[in-house]
């Protein structure tokens, strides 16, 4: 009886040890980033084209999981928007021409490595690498139909209905975590998210991708 009373009080240290350690290199927070996204499309399709970036906005949870020393694993959950815009009719010599915009709004997760300088008084510098993982909660657009020299009145999108669910990406960034107090750091950096999924079922081959400005709050 003994003997099993002091394997569970070994047991029972080991892992409060543990989860304090765990607790220890958890950073939790909140995130609102803006962002400049755009579409790319297959040059091999001809048209659409790109026509520019449209402004976005991100915000949610951040979390920071250490399991080395100044390694983490870091990931999120966020509302993102993801905004572009394309050109159609141009290549053709035409004189009537479209342009369509599209607003997707993404629940998105990633699954990424940050890797940390060793902290300083003023803060300490960060890069990430990783996976990014997004699932449409929305999608709206509009057409305007333009002729030269006059334009028509937007009417919906058509390909609205066909926006994939499931969107993945490639994500890279870096920054600095501002130490303001022992509970309280401010993140900045720049976070390039590059799609490598169709935005669209079908053709054309179109992705979307965004630079957010990174803007955050550890506690």
């Amino acid at each position: 009886m003994k003997k099993l009373i002091g394997v569970l009080a070994i047991l029972f240290l080991a892992l409060q040890s543990g989860a304090q350690t765990i607790t220890d290199n958890l950073q939790l927070g909140f995130t609102a980033s803006p962002n400049i996204a755009w579409l790319s499309v297959d040059e091999g399709n001809g048209i659409p084209e790109n026509d520019g970036v449209r402004t976005g906005f991100s915000y949610g949870v951040l979390a920071d999981i250490g399991f080395a020393r100044n390694y983490y694993f870091s990931t999120a959950f966020t509302l993102t928007t993801i905004n572009g815009k394309t050109t159609e009719g141009i290549q053709s010599n035409s004189s009537t021409y479209y342009n369509d915009v599209y607003k997707i709004r993404y629940i998105e997760v990633p699954f990424t490595l940050k890797l940390k300088s060793n902290p300083v008084q003023a803060g300490r510098f960060y890069g990430q690498f990783g996976l990014g993982t997004g699932v449409k909660i929305g999608a709206k657009g509009t057409r305007a139909e333009k002729v030269i020299g006059e334009q028509a009145a937007d009417q919906r999108n058509p390909n609205i209905s066909d926006v994939k669910t499931f969107r993945l990406s490639m994500i890279i960034g870096g920054g600095a975590e501002w130490n303001i107090n022992d509970n309280f750091n401010i993140v900045t950096g720049l976070t390039y998210n590059n799609g490598f999924t169709k935005v669209i079922s079908g053709s054309p081959d179109m992705k979307n991708s965004y630079l957010a400005l990174t803007v955050g709050v550890f506690f």
